[in-house]
């Protein structure tokens, strides 16, 4: 029931497992103007600093948008200067799906009225947003590539005099985008403007390529996790705020301020969108922005604890070991699905002693069977006395009761953590194994055939997986009721249709470790004859 349950917890969060991977639609931009020379060496401007720089030429409200390209090693950028805003951010090396014609993955989401990410605005003196504020630009397409430098300053000025300046800086081989932003009032005090990034409130409909996660930040040296579900409800953090943004299972996006002391974070709804911001103390500003994969060692190489924004549960201190073994195996193999089968025998003959002695504590109880029967008919209206000899019958046999639990027991962590290893980190995205060309999807979507309108598949690997669960369930010792021992039957078939949805990568680790376990209980079973 637990886990049927938690299945429907992790349903109602993300959505049903899909029966299809959803078209991509296609996008169309207007072709940027040819990119000139990367303007290398250009370094990034403080807070501010852009104002004293030759102005960009604002343009007239009704003037065209003018999207200027940056496409670096890693990603493909665009941003608007209506809004000064990020249109669309594409990852070089992640395509939407696994299919190697798919599009590049996208990170901005395109959602019906869903503001662009990166807006600025404030609610004194008096409110304002710049969705519709058309910027000046100073700079134009760049493709950086190597440790080249390249800068873009978008320059607006709002209806009552604020002169906004947005400065951003890029290098061709890093992720992250160095990010200024600065308000000047004409006379007076500038407002302290409030930096947003945005996403879609809808996430009913399965996304494959990246599923939603929601709003995650580190603030005072504590994760905030929110789900979309309490995303939806909307919550405001202060203090030390090291970055905040939008997670999905294998991407992340978010902004992190130069000095998060004295800064404050939050998540709202607001109709289609998801609005998380971040506030300075200061009407200027220095932050960076980190769009891209979550692989642990880019996430440590960024700094501030960034790699947390991976969710490795509980038992984290398992998984990422795990996780390092995976990398160290991959160097040798080349597939991913090597790996796990590597790693879990590797972990099977670490558990070995503990799995053969629960194994033998089941033979020995097993064998007590009859005894225990006789005792029971004895006893059977003094149960205090039936406890005694049952305790006594295990003694006089060297028996421990819970023998078969406790090593069992004491490889949970071990499990769990394991799981966290293969159901969430973006090396098995797309990473292809035999006939399965995604081990992160379920195995059944690579045998997929059609049904009336539904699009099913053919689990296989799933399938052979509950044989040898079966196979395995059959053969341990029971001593219980014959009719718990049916019962306990019926496990096989329960967890094949929980793995019919899991990632294809978990299967392969639940089948080997099956077949492993098989092995050792046929010699446990052979020895004692």
């Amino acid at each position: 029931m637990v886990l049927i349950g938690y299945q429907q917890l992790m349903n109602y969060y993300y959505g049903p497992p899909p029966g299809s991977e959803p078209a991509v639609a296609e996008k169309t931009a207007a072709a940027p103007a040819a990119a000139p020379a990367a303007q290398p060496d250009s370094a990034p401007a403080a807070p501010g600093a852009a104002a004293v720089q030759a102005a960009p030429v604002v343009p007239s409200p009704s003037q065209a948008a003018q999207l200027v390209r940056v496409e670096t090693d890693n990603y493909i950028a665009t941003f608007t200067s209506h809004g000064a805003r990020l249109k669309s951010f594409q990852i070089k090396n992640y395509r939407a799906s696994a299919a190697p014609q798919s599009p590049l993955q996208e990170i901005v989401s395109l959602a019906k009225d869903v503001p662009l990410p990166l807006g600025v605005r404030w609610q004194t003196p008096a409110a304002f947003d710049d969705a519709a504020l058309a910027y000046g630009v100073q700079g134009g397409d760049l493709k950086l590539t190597g440790d080249a430098k390249g800068t873009l300053v978008f320059q607006g000025q709002s209806a009552d005099g604020m002169t906004i300046t947005k400065t951003l800086a890029f290098t061709g081989n890093l992720y992250p985008i160095q990010f200024d932003v600065a308000v000047q009032a004409a006379t007076g005090t500038a407002p302290v403007p409030e930096i947003i990034i945005t996403e879609k409130s809808d996430h009913t409909v399965p996304e494959p390529g990246a599923p939603f996660e929601g709003y995650v930040a580190l603030v005072d040296n504590k994760i905030k996790r929110e789900a979309p579900a309490d995303a939806l409800k909307g919550h405001e953090f202060s203090g030390d705020v090291a970055w905040a943004g939008f997670g999905h299972t294998y991407f992340f996006f978010a902004l992190m301020p130069e000095n998060g002391a004295g800064h404050k974070t939050s998540v709202r709804q607001n109709g289609a969108a998801l609005i998380a911001s971040v506030t300075g103390p200061a009407a200027t500003g220095r932050y960076r922005l980190f769009i891209g994969p979550k692989e642990l060692e880019l996430l440590k190489s960024v700094g501030k604890d960034i790699d947390r924004a991976i969710d490795h549960g509980y038992f984290g201190f398992v998984s990422v070991p795990l996780l390092y073994v995976l990398h160290f195996f991959h160097r040798f193999t080349g597939s991913y699905g090597i790996d796990i089968i590597i790693l879990t025998v590797l972990i099977k003959l670490i558990m070995w002693p503990l799995t053969h002695k629960s194994f033998s504590s089941m033979k020995a109880m097993q064998k007590l069977g009859p005894q225990m029967e006789k005792l029971k008919e004895r006893y059977a209206n003094d149960k205090e006395k039936l406890n005694k000899e049952i305790m006594d019958l295990y003694k006089r046999n060297g028996v421990n009761p819970l023998g078969g639990c406790l090593p069992m027991a004491m490889q949970f962590p071990v499990f769990i953590g394991l799981y966290n290893a293969l159901s969430t980190p973006i090396e098995l995205r797309h990473a292809p194994f035999m006939w399965i060309p995604d081990l992160s999807r379920p195995d059944w979507e690579a045998l997929p055939f059609m049904f009336n309108s539904w699009h099913l598949g053919i689990p296989i690997l799933t399938i052979v997986m509950g044989a040898t669960m079966f196979i395995q369930q059959w053969m341990t010792p029971s001593a219980g009721d014959p009719n718990q021992r049916k019962l306990m039957m019926l496990m096989p078939l329960m967890f094949t249709f929980m793995f019919v949805s899991f990632p294809a990568g978990l299967t392969v680790y639940w089948l080997v470790n099956n077949v492993l376990s098989i092995a050792q209980q046929y010699w446990i079973n052979s020895k004692d004859k």
